[in-house]
């Protein structure tokens, strides 16, 4: 089998080039620039995820140590844990999800 034949079946193809370091400057971002980075976005938000979980779970009582209260509403802490462990697999699985 010769080289060709070879590029065809595998359907990729990686090459070298050389070129003056003038030219490459012009190709290259600024080393002051910063790319985005989809994962510090995905870090970002699992910190700050379960950084509420952990503030709202501070505030559990059970329904024993509840005082009843007209004015004041309630959310069980399970629902909270329940749309803690969505998000989470909604940003593994496409952290763009919330861009829809």
């Amino acid at each position: 089998m010769d080289a060709s034949a070879a590029i065809d079946q595998a359907g990729a193809q990686i090459g070298i080039s050389v070129e003056p370091l003038d030219q490459l400057a012009q190709q290259t971002p600024a080393s002051q620039s910063t790319p985005s980075s989809l994962n510090t976005f995905v870090e970002y938000t699992q910190k700050m995820l379960g950084n509420f979980f952990n503030y709202a779970s501070s505030f559990a009582i059970t329904q024993v140590q509840m005082t009843p209260n007209p004015s004041e509403s309630f959310v069980p802490l399970s629902v909270v844990q329940r749309w803690y462990e969505n998000y989470q697999r909604k940003m593994t699985n496409d952290p763009n999800f919330w861009k829809n």
